[in-house]
């Protein structure tokens, strides 16, 4: 569609079909015109966008990133990983690109130790996020990242064991200390967002695995809740638990350890009796739930190294065959937007 033919238009249909397009061809279309580019960039047709938009793909992070479009039908085509360019790509690195968070397009990623970007693989926008300043402590640390719909922010929370909480807000660009948590340690990996919190399994003080909780960090008014484990789980020694998200619901699972061949659904967020066993056939160590696939078959990670489409029905399971794949890697789901991590800069 021209321009000119794009003037004997009304407006309202212009915006109906730049809605329905992908995110590529509209940041080509941004070069057609200044109102094309102001329309495209306009707060409210980004947001308007990410509504109508259900183009999810995975992205795996290894020592670099890949894009998988694993919506693709496998019998019709192949699966390719395909390689992103991000920020600090050229740096050499011995470790692999973490990824701490996927919201509506933003990835929080940490491409070599402690620098910090946030980063849109469709549009292929990053910001880089300054360094929290707290010279007198050299200790771990824990991070999430996730958005609230309720202020409209997206928000990287650090945690510094044992108890000092710092909060990155993108609308204000700036890093503030909150209210101290009161959890021993961290067990399991970074956080997973989901419903304007993020979500950690964390220790309270106190003897014995009963203090095990997960730990939702609520981003509006920035503290931690506590949502009770399955009781099944209470059973356990001390052993490693993580978070992840499944079709929109909180997931719990074994994180290392033994090998495993279940892992736990919240059907109903914050709903203690809500939590459901999910099983499957093949055992794993490491386990990252990715969507459901189709509609019918779940995506999962495997053990830092394999894709795998498990029937919920039967527990069954097999490969999800991806060329290109890194040996090793990370995984997460992310959407196509618009949303820019200059975010914060709108009027």
């Amino acid at each position: 569609m021209s321009s000119r033919s794009a003037k004997t238009l009304p407006q309202e249909i212009i915006i109906d079909i730049l809605l329905r397009l992908p995110v590529k061809s509209l940041c080509r279309f941004r070069c057609v015109s200044k109102p094309w580019l102001a329309l495209i960039n306009d707060p409210h047709f980004v947001t308007s966008h990410l509504r109508h938009n259900n183009t999810h793909k995975l992205i795996l992070a290894s020592h670099s990133l890949y894009s998988v479009n694993h919506e693709a039908t496998p019998i019709d085509e192949e699966v390719v990983a395909v390689k992103l360019d991000f920020p600090l790509k050229s740096i050499p690195r011995n470790d692999q690109v973490q990824i701490f968070g996927s919201c509506n397009g933003l990835l929080c990623i940490m491409p070599v130790p402690k620098v910090f970007f946030l980063f849109n693989p469709a549009t292929r926008e990053a910001k880089r996020i300054p360094e929290f300043q707290l010279t007198s402590l050299n200790y771990s640390s824990i991070h999430g990242f996730g958005y609230s719909e309720v202020i409209d922010d997206y928000k990287l929370v650090k945690v510094i064991v044992p108890s000092i909480v710092c909060v990155f807000s993108l609308r204000t660009g700036s890093w503030r200390r909150v209210k101290d948590c009161h959890y021993l340690y961290p067990v399991g990996a970074s956080g997973t967002p989901l419903n304007g919190a993020i979500h950690w399994v964390l220790t309270r003080p106190g003897d014995g695995v009963a203090n095990v909780v997960v730990a939702a960090f609520d981003l509006v008014e920035e503290v931690f809740k506590d949502i009770s484990l399955p009781e099944a789980l209470r059973d356990f020694g001390l052993f490693s638990l993580a978070t992840g998200v499944l079709g929109g619901c909180l997931c719990v699972l074994h994180h290392h350890g033994d090998l495993r061949r279940e892992f736990w659904v919240m059907k109903e967020y914050g709903v203690e009796k809500s939590w459901t066993k999910v099983l499957m056939q093949q055992p794993y160590h490491v386990l990252r739930p990715l969507c459901m696939w189709k509609n019918c078959k779940m995506l999962l990670a495997v053990n830092e190294q394999q894709l795998v489409l498990c029937n919920r029905r039967d527990g069954s399971c097999k490969d999800f065959v991806v060329f290109d794949m890194p040996l090793l890697f990370d995984a997460d789901i992310y959407v196509e937007s618009l949303v820019s991590p200059n975010y914060g800069n709108r009027n």
